[in-house]
């Protein structure tokens, strides 16, 4: 056997392998990182994210099973395109801890960006990595939320 048919071989394998893995992961995530401090909890959640635009602004969410509410607020519904990248200034987010009572946020300090992505679906799905901050304790946050605009058409006015 040659090299070149090994090495095809073991690419192929590990592709099957992957796949699967791959399939069943859980597309939404928020992980959080401290550093110098003690370690946070793991953020675990069984429903998916909720998007929707008031005003203008663009809000996406996702609701833990255990005590905290990640949002990324204010993004004006016009940037909400495809392959767009936004900067800190263009959104604020918020991870609320309601075990603790704790609210961090970003702020001037902090550094980040989102990455809009449009799927298949008509949905859209967020990619967050950067930094909020809570009585001067820094947390760094990589997040992935995917969803769907909730729409208002089934709302009734006065």
């Amino acid at each position: 056997m040659s090299a070149k048919s090994i090495a095809f071989k073991k690419v192929l394998t590990l592709f099957f392998l992957m796949v699967p893995a791959l399939l069943f992961a859980q597309r939404e995530q928020v992980n959080l990182k401290v550093r110098n401090a003690a370690a946070m909890r793991k953020f675990e959640y069984h429903q998916h994210s909720f998007f929707e635009v008031v005003n203008g602004k663009f809000n996406a969410s996702l609701v833990s099973s255990n005590g905290y509410v990640f949002e990324i607020t204010g993004i004006s519904a016009k940037q909400l395109k495809c392959s767009n990248i936004l900067t800190q200034n263009q959104f604020k987010v918020i991870l609320i801890d309601n075990r603790l009572n704790k609210t961090y946020v970003s702020n001037s300090k902090s550094k980040g960006l989102v990455t809009i992505k449009c799927l298949p679906n008509g949905g859209y799905e967020l990619l967050y990595y950067g930094e909020i901050y809570q009585e001067g304790k820094r947390v760094n946050v990589t997040a992935t939320l995917s969803g769907e605009i909730a729409h208002s058409k089934n709302l009734k006015t006065n």
